[in-house]
């Protein structure tokens, strides 16, 4: 946008000059391109006035294109890229102009004008990145997966990004997926893919990442979407890694995971409220689409498949326990306070000593080898690893040992490695915190490993959300490191350790015979085509973009090399030119008043 300033003003005549400059100065206030703060709310504390961007929906891989898009109140501006970890130096900074200011006002189409694409060099390591905008009033921080443009030509571990998820709880434009951050408390059943997440969702990515770079252990990266769109994608790995919070999922999605885990790849999930609901996406992957409510989906009736509800609810039927051995819906929060209500909390009302972190089952298994654990020992809870949100297992006690009972869809060979209380919000019972089918009646978390089938690989599970941020607890770290260290070659391993015993028919510690139900088989999905037709979706106003700025960069990023880059981590204040703006109300003011003398000497 111009910069318009009231300079040099050469009135031709006194009565002129005043209003001539009133005029201008207000016009300098409103097209000055500070004059309206950026808008990157995110509704969580975190605000951004002063540039914001986000990433062109699309595969980002190495010897490929960046594509980005910017809201800025000066029009020119740097890019900064590093590896995500907070000790990582910049490895490109490029200077860019022609940016302008746009407003947040749609959640679907955003538009923030022509991208400006960024060369990713061929010999980067595929990883997660970070991408850092900046103007001279603030910086913004978003973040992105690099795929390998050849899969597994650097380390057979990938992990995987969880970009619908973060967008689910965007609420850039106006809107989310949830009432609590959208306008007028109403959630939208369709979002953009292309808007800012926000630098507060990505900090277990962030946090993993970085650890597995210091600890000099190799990893891979790729986005959920690349998952969605490519069925090959995880067949060039033996070992995939979720982190954080991965709640949406497409059929894709899942159908690509079942059918890798079924070809004897393993899998860690360090994630919590994981495969929560279905979605489904637009065929340029830019729209995202979850009615949550599955009466209301126009596919229900007619691709009872792809209705956006509950995995494991009606018409879907489709219980995510089958896939990653636990649900939140048996777990639910810990160490989590809501209006005022605390669960779980770590030092906290009622905490045993145990709020915050698991309770060691099984301190033999091969898992917590050189941790230095005993059962019943607790670890995690300096950090709080057990929270916000953790997924369960449904089990009962069997010989002082927790052992699933499979009536959730929990394959039977999953082993309980450790546990920790939650309380089960959205519980089958409808009682929130109450599940009468579990033991004691009330939500776990449950830490432990399965294979969804005979000839699987084998799943190892920590279902929390907030594990990343214990990796530095020795513990911690020890565990996830003999995961990793185990599961990545395909080797075939037994989920349960050597001396541990079976889950066939046993006793309870009450020397009630326990009825163990038959493992449901996991069926092996048919192959489905990429991209999927969309329901016509709701009618939602788009934001016409206040201008369109033609993308010039001012240098080409050529350093692939680390130089240092003076960074800051926090979005800028909003500032106005109050030049502008003083001398457009002075004199404005100043107008008026000789308007109101002219006219008390007419009158």
């Amino acid at each position: 946008m111009a910069n318009i300033l009231p300079t040099h003003i050469l009135p031709t005549s006194s009565k002129l000059s005043t209003g001539l400059a009133g005029v201008v100065g207000f016009i300098s206030f409103v097209l000055s391109p500070g004059a309206f703060a950026v808008s990157c709310d995110f509704q969580n504390g975190d605000v951004f006035t002063e540039i914001c961007g986000y990433v062109e929906a699309g595969g980002v891989q190495t010897g490929g294109q960046l594509k980005l898009h910017v809201s800025s109140t000066t029009p020119r501006f740097s890019v900064n890229i590093r590896r995500a970890g907070n000790d990582n130096e910049n490895l490109l900074s490029t200077s860019l102009d022609g940016a302008g200011n746009y407003g947040a006002n749609s959640y679907t189409q955003l538009n923030w004008g022509s991208a400006y694409p960024i060369s990713i060099p061929s010999n980067w390591t595929s990883g997660i990145y970070e991408v850092n905008f900046n103007n001279d009033r603030g910086n913004y921080p978003e973040f992105v997966a690099i795929k390998a443009a050849q899969p597994g030509s650097h380390s057979k571990v990938l992990v995987l990004d969880s970009l619908p998820t973060k967008i689910a709880y965007s609420p850039i434009g106006g809107k989310s997926f949830y009432g609590f951050n959208s306008t007028n408390g109403q959630a939208t059943p369709q979002l953009g893919m292309e808007r800012p997440t926000g630098r507060g969702q990505w900090t277990e990515h962030r946090d993993f990442a970085g650890w597995l770079d210091r600890e000099g252990i190799d990893y891979e990266a790729a986005s959920m979407m690349d998952l969605h769109r490519d069925p090959s994608l995880l067949s060039h790995y033996n070992l995939v890694i979720l982190v954080g919070h991965n709640e949406y999922w497409s059929k894709e999605m899942r159908d690509n995971w079942d059918n890798y885990l079924a070809g004897g790849g393993n899998a860690a999930i360090f994630s919590g409220n994981t495969m929560w609901w279905q979605v489904r996406f637009s065929e340029d992957s830019k729209q995202m689409i979850c009615y949550k409510n599955a009466a209301a989906d126009p596919l229900y009736g007619t691709d009872n498949s792809r209705v956006t509800t509950n995995w494991f609810s009606p018409p879907i039927d489709r219980p995510e326990n089958l896939s990653i051995g636990v649900s939140f819906r048996h777990g639910g929060y810990h160490n989590y306070t809501e209006n005022g209500v605390q669960y779980y909390v770590t030092n906290g009302t009622n905490d045993d000593g145990s709020n915050g972190g698991f309770k060691v089952a099984d301190a033999s298994h091969w898992a917590f080898e050189g941790t230095g654990l005993t059962n019943g020992s607790i670890f995690g809870r300096v950090s709080g690893i057990a929270g916000y949100e953790v997924d369960g297992a449904l089990f009962r006690i069997v010989n002082n040992q927790p052992v699933v009972t499979g009536e959730d869809g929990t394959p039977l060979n999953f082993q309980i490695l450790a546990t920790t209380p939650a309380y089960a919000v959205n519980s089958p019972s409808n009682v929130p915190g109450v599940v009468y089918n579990n033991y004691n009646g009330q939500g776990w978390g449950t830490l432990g490993l399965f294979k969804p089938s005979t000839n699987s690989g084998t799943v190892f599970v920590a279902p929390t959300i907030d594990w990343a941020e214990g990796l530095h607890e020795v513990p911690v770290a020890r565990i996830t490191k003999n995961v990793i260290n185990q599961l990545k070659s395909r080797t075939a391993t037994s989920p349960s350790s050597s001396n541990s015993s079976g889950n066939g028919n046993v006793s309870d510690s009450e020397g009630t015979p326990v009825s163990t139900p038959v493992s449901t088989p996991v069926s092996t999905p048919v192959s489905t085509p990429v991209s999927t037709p969309v329901s016509t979706p709701v009618s939602t106003p788009v934001s016409t973009p206040v201008s369109t700025p033609v993308s010039t960069p001012v240098s080409t990023p050529v350093s692939t090399s680390p130089q240092s880059v003076a960074q800051t981590s926090s979005g800028g204040g909003g500032s106005f030119p109050l030049t502008s703006l003083l001398m457009g109300l002075i004199i404005t003011f100043g107008l008026k008043i000789r308007r109101k003398q002219k006219q008390l000497t007419t009158n």
